[in-house]
């Protein structure tokens, strides 16, 4: 590698590396540390900087990992308007001398501190910097170097298979910014596969445009998991991954989704749709870069009568499709489905078909002919619990497991904790969810008990003197439950944004039904999550931030 010599670099093109040693002890106001040209690496002490305020509660996530004192001082690079940064209170120690890396490398910007990492990336095709030698401002800065090009870093790879040693319910990625965004599930060899998009700052990476790729996590036994490489992986300056599907095809795992370039530029020589990647082994992924069809969310399903479907749902694109290959031709069979929005998911159970579509809608169809859909969602019908963007597989002979997200919170909600179901099926094709029995969530449940024509609320009290309790209420007369603020007259928003939220159409649950439900603190999102099961056929799921006692 050739050291920087006061050049002006074009760094998407080139990279370069800022390797130092910095003593991070006894950290209390800010303090710039290093300065190479355009790059700046400096100690802020998080929550105190005006007009980031926001950024340090929410997108960098910093405050949730204070020191012992309270404060919450971040070791942070910036460059072009992009800013990463590591919080001290999340190293195991935070005092002493550190190695901090910064780099370029292809379109990513990160810090990595005792292999904790922040990422973001660049969006534009061609960005020149100043780096000049650099400049130590700190004692506390042992040595710095900044090389010219990167160089190669397997810092952070996942290997084929890294066993997930914590529970998979309410799971986040490793990162203190790291969140689960839309999830894909698929069976194929024997695994439940789920591919989810990869989100640091609740969607406001890459100057807004997500910047998410395709990870990915399987299990053999819904017991077991396994975290992989990621399957599609951002590697252009261009490139942000829509959500799709998994999907098979000449014996080989494929997985589709999107490419959302126009969020990022409006050169009609950029690829910019439906594509999709492929896999022998069910493991390492290759990009195909063909566009197969105009649609950004694509979501392609295995047919019983051996063609491929697709349903489009997003940026215009609607509609039911089929085909013989991923390539096409695609020939549009339905257009009538009543439901709307992103991200559709088409499957069948026991003969009866369904389209979940993102963060409401719901389509239902006794024979999955065209012109046969009835919207489900409208009737009160549709089986979302407080969940975004549901998605549905088989597994086993006659299971469906469902996967979603709980998003974070209201002002950040994009992205957050990822969430198993089961379906359950009622006679009439209606569909229920309950927790998957092989699953233990990170905490234990309580159980109650409802009874018949008699109301059950659960209060659980907030820690601290601010902000009401949160109560949990079933109706079995009006067959409504709901988790809301205890306050005289809650306001319920719609079920995706897990605030106050309320199901209705509950079926009779009879004598002594148990209804179990989870308080799970999550420090990483300092957030008390709430999961109830009602009778083993329904859930309900929300988040409030803070903790809060026990149910009573």
């Amino acid at each position: 590698m050739v050291e920087s010599r006061g050049m002006m670099h074009d760094i998407v093109q080139t990279g370069f590396a800022a390797r130092m040693r910095v003593d991070l002890r006894d950290a209390a106001a800010d303090e710039p540390l290093v300065e190479a040209g355009s790059l700046r690496v400096a100690l802020r002490m998080a929550g105190r900087t005006p007009g980031l305020e926001r950024y340090d509660r929410d997108a960098g996530n910093y405050l949730a990992f204070p020191m012992p004192d309270g404060s919450c001082p971040v070791v942070e690079a910036t460059l072009a308007g992009l800013r990463v940064g590591i919080p001290l209170g999340l190293l195991a120690q935070p005092g002493g001398v550190h190695d901090v890396a910064v780099r370029v490398a292809g379109s990513h910007f990160s810090i990595a501190v005792d292999g904790h990492v922040d990422d973001d990336m660049l969006s534009v095709p061609s960005l020149e910097a100043d780096l000049d030698a650099p400049r130590t401002l700190s004692p506390r800065v042992a040595s710095v170097r900044v090389s010219v090009p990167a160089g190669p870093d397997d810092g952070g790879r996942v290997p084929d298979a890294r066993p997930i040693a914590r529970s998979i319910q309410y799971w986040t990625p490793d990162g203190h910014d790291a969140w689960v965004g839309d999830v894909a599930p698929g069976f194929f060899g024997g695994r439940l596969h789920l591919f989810y998009l990869f989100d640091r700052r609740h969607h406001g990476s890459k100057g807004g445009a997500g910047g998410h790729a395709f990870a990915h996590l399987s299990t053999p036994d819904l017991v077991h998991w396994d975290e992989h490489p990621a399957a599609v992986p951002v590697e252009g300056w261009w490139e942000t991954v829509g959500t799709g599907t998994p999907f098979v095809h000449e014996g080989r795992l494929c997985l589709a989704y999107g490419l959302h370039t126009e969020r990022l530029s409006k050169d009609p020589g950029l690829p910019a749709g439906a594509t999709y990647a492929v896999s022998e082994d069910g493991v390492r992924f290759r990009k195909t870069g063909r566009i197969v069809h105009p649609t950004r969310n694509p979501t392609i399903v295995n047919r019983a009568d051996g063609l491929l479907g697709l349903a489009a749902g997003y940026d215009g694109q609607s509609g039911l499709w089929t085909a013989p290959r991923p390539e096409g031709p695609w020939t549009l069979r339905d257009a009538t489905l009543p439901t709307s929005g992103d991200c559709p998911c088409p499957f069948e159970w026991r003969g009866h078909h369904y389209v979940l579509q993102g963060f409401g809608s719901f389509a239902h169809s006794a024979t999955g002919e065209p012109g046969s859909w009835e919207d489900w969602a409208a009737a009160g019908l549709a089986p979302y619990d407080g969940l975004a963007v549901p998605m549905v597989a088989p597994f086993g002979a006659d299971r469906r497991i469902l996967a979603g997200w709980l998003g974070f919170h209201d002002e950040a909600w994009w992205g957050g904790w990822l969430v198993l179901r089961e379906l359950v099926r009622f006679p009439d094709g209606t569909l229920g969810t309950k927790w998957v029995p092989e699953i233990e969530p990170p905490s234990p449940p309580e159980t109650f008990v409802a009874v018949p024509g008699r109301p059950l609320r659960v209060a659980f009290p907030r820690e601290g003197s601010e902000g009401p309790a949160l109560v949990f209420r079933l109706d079995p007369a009006a067959r409504t439950a709901s988790f809301a603020d205890d306050v005289p007259e809650p306001r319920f928003g719609a079920l995706h944004s897990a605030n106050n939220v309320r199901i209705g159409h509950l079926p009779d649950l009879g004598a002594g039904a148990a209804v179990r439900i989870v308080r799970h603190y999550d420090p990483k999102g300092g957030a008390t999550i709430f999961d109830a099961e009602i009778g083993g056929c329904r859930t309900l799921i929300c988040r409030r931030r803070g903790r809060y006692r026990e149910g009573g």
